[in-house]
């Protein structure tokens, strides 16, 4: 899939930006529950491999909601962006640009 499109359709932890990337930065993330049924639990997070630092912590996005984040900003050089997602029948979709 092209870099900046993700589908993540189980629960599981999905590296959005890996830590020591050489891809240009991004500025902003569409999170999309496309299960129109069911609520999806997110957890949108920076790890450096030690810590951890949340964006987002246990924010339920409804069935068919699309939550938009602008001025995402960290240093991937140092930096993993990663997206735990929680609950059943997920079905998410990601853009980052």
């Amino acid at each position: 899939m092209e870099r900046g499109l993700i589908n993540i359709s189980s629960a599981t932890t999905t590296t959005l930006v890996a830590q020591y990337s050489t891809k240009p930065a991004i500025s902003s993330i569409n999170i999309c529950n496309c299960n129109q049924d069911e609520n999806v639990k997110i957890r949108l997070f920076l790890d450096d491999g030690t810590n951890q630092t949340s964006y987002i912590e246990n924010l339920n996005i409804p069935g068919g909601i699309t939550l938009k984040l602008e001025d995402i900003a960290f240093d991937n050089s140092v930096l993993d962006l990663k997206l735990q997602t929680q609950g059943t029948g997920v079905d998410v979709n990601i853009i980052m640009r």
